[in-house]
């Protein structure tokens, strides 16, 4: 009998697409075996093969019995014996089947074409390697990430590479490829440079992912109100083209990075959580918060996007900000410079652009039933801070003076609970305020020093590439 664990491969062979790669979707191992009642076994069918079949014409609810491999590697229940899987590797040319970074899935069927037991057999140096165990969830292979050469994508794309996915990054360089260089080398990455309002640069970057991290995005109030017409049309219209593309091409994992500013203006003393009043008083947060709308409506059980509320980022990246509060503060006293506070009232969340990165890669690796179709704040409930608060954990760090500026406050003020996401995660910041401040001051003298350039600051380099 079928261990438990891998029944969930089994599909009704008269089953659709659509139906199939949920199947696929839900038992993480990208590769569904059709079979009728009595588990006989009548093809397999990957979600490659679902994906290609797509791009090709083929439409949801068709059989999946016409596109699926209906002569699949098998190995009879007799051959399941040491010996038996030794001659089955050398007489068979099963090297050639193999998917790259993943494993070739190997039904053990009696006399009847009864899937009875699953064999899973790894790419080896000199032979492939067969188990009855897998090491990882393995319907994710390559991903996507949409701004990966930015501030935090680069961070994202240095973690996946870490852990063994295959990355792909869409950028139009605006800030240029600091953020990347040093993976240029890696075997595993690639790049595609781009502009994600286009829709022919779309579909060619979604070949061969399994999953979508969007991070793309004109970011900050002051950057997105210099220009309001390509806000919208990269902040809004290009995501839901975006996401369109992937539900039509059954990319099911999909991660959108969102702000906590679409709570805006806030009263409430109390920690703002997932179903707190919106009150978004930009056109940043207003275009993120419409843009999850449209995200959660198209949603179904099959394209379940992840809608990431960010804190305000911090700490060092290999392409970095210095238009962020705690970054651009921290540059000031680094350059024997009054820190500048406007207001100092309002209270912030916060995170560590390497914590915030952590949880884009933890999403691919939670079951999509668990995380998908959810909009959850991302982070920690101990990293809500006052920004005068901030300023004095700098000036005590540095000896800075502080000015504190009244005429210009921003009307921003939220304290967000993170709960939810701290349970489903389990991630605990690595960095606290101090600890990231203390990075920044050692990062290169050059850059810290040149804080001010627009290649360090989204509104200027926006106010560069398109003055008014």
């Amino acid at each position: 009998m079928l261990n438990n664990n891998y029944k969930n491969l089994l599909v009704d062979k008269d089953k659709t697409i659509r139906e199939v790669m949920r199947t696929i979707d839900l038992n993480g191992l990208s590769t569904a075996f059709l079979v009728d009642k009595e588990n006989k076994l009548f093809a397999i069918i990957t979600d490659g093969d679902i994906r290609s079949a797509i791009l090709h014409g083929e439409k949801l609810d068709t059989p999946a019995m016409k596109i699926a491999n209906k002569t699949p590697v098998t190995i009879n229940e007799k051959e399941n014996s040491k010996e038996g899987i030794k001659n089955f590797l050398r007489d068979s040319k099963v090297s050639e089947k193999i998917p790259k970074n993943s494993s070739l899935k190997v039904p053990v069927l009696d006399d009847d074409r009864k899937v009875i037991d699953l064999l899973f057999i790894y790419s080896g140096e000199k032979i492939p390697t067969i188990t009855k165990k897998h090491n990882k969830k393995e319907n994710i292979k390559k991903v996507l990430v949409v701004g990966g050469a930015g501030y935090l994508g680069s961070c994202v794309c240095k973690k996946l590479l870490e852990r063994g996915y295959s990355v792909k990054v869409l950028d139009n360089l605006m800030f240029g490829d600091h953020g990347i260089k040093k993976v240029y080398g890696n075997e595993n990455f690639e790049f595609l440079n781009g502009d994600v309002r286009n829709i022919s640069t779309i579909v060619d970057a979604i070949k061969d992912v399994q999953a979508v991290i969007d991070l793309a995005a004109i970011v900050g109030d002051p950057a997105c109100a210099h220009n309001p017409k390509k806000t919208i049309e990269i902040n809004n219209f290009s995501t839901k083209v975006l996401a369109d593309i992937c539900k039509y091409s059954q990319i099911n994992r999909f991660i959108f990075a969102s702000t906590c500013s679409v709570y805006g203006a806030s009263t409430d003393e109390r920690l703002l959580n997932e179903d707190s009043e919106l009150n978004p008083v930009s056109l940043y947060a207003d275009m993120k918060l419409a843009t999850e709308k449209i995200l959660m409506d198209i949603s179904d059980e099959n394209f379940s996007p992840t809608i990431f509320r960010m804190p305000t980022l911090f700490g060092a990246s290999d392409r970095m900000r210095f238009d962020l509060v705690i970054n651009r503060l921290t540059a000031q006293a680094a350059n024997k410079e009054n820190i500048t506070v406007f207001g100092g009232d309002q209270w912030r969340p916060f995170i560590h652009v390497e914590d915030a990165a952590e949880f884009y890669v933890k999403a691919l690796e939670l079951p999509i039933e668990t995380i998908g179709n959810k909009i959850l704040n991302v982070g920690s409930s101990v990293m809500n801070y006052k920004i005068i608060e901030i300023a004095n954990i700098i000036k005590k760090i540095t000896s800075a003076n502080i000015d504190i500026n009244q005429a210009a406050i921003d009307k921003r003020n939220y304290k967000v609970d993170f709960s939810l996401s701290e349970r489903l995660f389990g991630i605990k910041p690595r960095f606290d305020i101090e600890k990231g401040v203390k990075q920044m001051l050692n990062i290169d003298k050059k850059v810290i020093a040149d804080y001010k350039s627009e290649l360090y600051n989204n509104v200027d380099m926006q106010k560069k590439e398109s003055p008014e």
